[in-house]
């Protein structure tokens, strides 16, 4: 019998798992909101020959996510998104065909559009380790039209941690507690950039993203993610 209760305690220490030693991963609630502009300018001024491009055409974007992440790494557990999207264009393209001088209506994008909060698989976002956020979502092509994503624009599609850089320790997920940072782009390209006389034209863009994060309790991350689950699956577009 003696011999029973020396053992005893060594197997219940055993028995423990030793993941309940552990602590408990982080849980954030995170918040990336952007917006932008863009527009290419081909001039009023009919090309020579007569066959080119001509008139001009604007874009501009707003998109947010707001979701709940948990590791060291901040990646989604549950997201959802919305975006508003608008563009003109009054390009023509010039050719000539039976010696006479046609003009076709050329990169016409919609007027606009947007999706209401939605929950899609497409919408996440994580840390890559001492470089930066990655966030995607499936919604891209809602901003359509001339030299959408030329000359290196970008922002209306998602964002790499390229264009995210974080410096050395301005965030250690593991000690903070919250983190905030905004990153912006701007394109500025005159004429001279395109060598073809017919299609010279000009082009701007500028873009603006700002990502936050905070660390919740339980609690609070479950009334939160209580709050996300109500949103739709299915996009409301309009």
């Amino acid at each position: 019998m003696r011999r029973i209760w020396l053992v005893l305690p060594l197997l219940l220490l055993t028995a423990t798992p030793a993941a309940a030693a552990r602590p408990r991963e982080p849980l954030w609630g995170v918040i990336a909101v952007a917006n932008g502009s863009y527009s290419v300018d081909y001039g009023q001024d009919r090309p020579s020959p007569s066959s080119g491009v001509d008139g001009r055409a604007t874009g501009t974007w707003s998109w947010r996510v707001k979701a709940l992440a948990v590791g060291y790494d901040v990646d989604t557990l549950i997201s959802a998104f919305r975006m508003d999207v608008t563009g003109q264009s009054d390009i023509v393209l010039y050719t000539v065909q039976q010696n006479q001088i046609r003009e076709t209506p050329y990169c016409r994008p919609p007027a606009g559009s947007t999706v209401d909060w939605v929950r899609d698989p497409s919408v996440g976002l994580f840390l890559r380790a001492r470089r930066g956020f990655q966030v995607d979502h499936g919604f891209a092509d809602r901003l359509a039209g001339c030299h959408v994503g030329a000359h290196g624009m970008g922002l209306y599609d998602g964002v790499s941690p390229a264009e995210t850089p974080i410096a050395r320790g301005a965030f250690r997920p593991r000690r903070d507690r919250d983190f905030k940072d905004t990153w912006t782009q701007e394109i500025s390209l005159d004429r001279t950039h395109e060598s073809d006389p017919s299609s010279a034209h000009t082009f701007q863009a500028e873009g603006t993203i700002t990502i936050s994060v905070r660390r919740l309790t339980r609690r609070s991350a479950a009334a939160f993610k209580v709050r996300l689950r109500r949103i739709p699956r299915t996009p409301l577009v309009r």
